[in-house]
């Protein structure tokens, strides 16, 4: 008997192959970017230092006729855990129209350990929502909001949270040439008392901010 010969694939069994070699690289193409789209926000799940951004920067990537952002505000959510959807749902139940910061960023707990979400408002280039603590003349339609999920009053925030803020805001930075002495604290503008509270490490967190002049 003759042996049997090597059975050639089938053309499915081909195709099939050569889908599963053409989705992986463009699945770790999305992977190594970053992003992905949750919850009507953008999703970064890393943000690499300053001098590796990349050139399609995905925090500006969707903005588009951008209005001149003056400074950087930092919160704290004063609760432990959170996300976009929780979040936001809160905050159109207190009478906004949508999340009132334009970035969260995660500590684990309902959002991913220094996870970048951004919000609606920045993907429409809008105003942040003014804290109610804040006076009037101390806040305006040009500040950019972030909030980090926690409560810096009870415990650190994560390493991975400090590193994606420096980050986000070291871009915002040199994107819309914000100097250093526009990148406030909340408490800082007569906000929330220490929000982002006292477990905040602000010496570290001002030493990396850059050395951009001012306007």
């Amino acid at each position: 008997m003759k042996p049997n010969s090597a059975r050639m694939p089938s053309k499915r069994t081909q195709i099939v192959w050569l889908s599963f070699f053409l989705v992986i690289p463009c699945a770790l193409f999305i992977l190594q970017a970053g992003t992905t789209n949750v919850q009507n926000g953008l999703l970064l799940t890393t943000l690499s230092p300053i001098e590796e951004r990349p050139v399609v920067d995905p925090v500006f990537a969707t903005v588009s006729d951008s209005p001149e952002w003056s400074s950087i505000v930092i919160h704290h959510l004063g609760q432990p855990a959170g996300d976009l959807e929780t979040i936001g749902r809160n905050h159109r139940n207190a009478g906004l129209h949508s999340l009132g910061f334009h970035f969260i960023i995660g500590n684990g707990n309902g959002l991913g350990d220094g996870d970048v979400q951004m919000g609606n408002r920045w993907h429409e280039q809008s105003p942040a929502a003014k804290p109610k603590e804040i006076q009037q003349d101390k806040w305006s339609d040009d500040i950019i909001s972030i909030c980090l999920i926690g409560n810096g009053n009870r415990r650190p925030f994560t390493e991975q949270q400090t590193l994606h803020l420096s980050h986000l805001v070291q871009r915002l930075q040199q994107e819309l040439s914000i100097p250093a002495s526009h990148v406030y604290l909340e408490s800082e503008l007569g906000g929330q008392a220490n929000s982002p509270g006292e477990f905040f490490a602000e010496a570290q967190f001002k030493s990396q901010l850059l050395d951009i002049p001012t306007k």
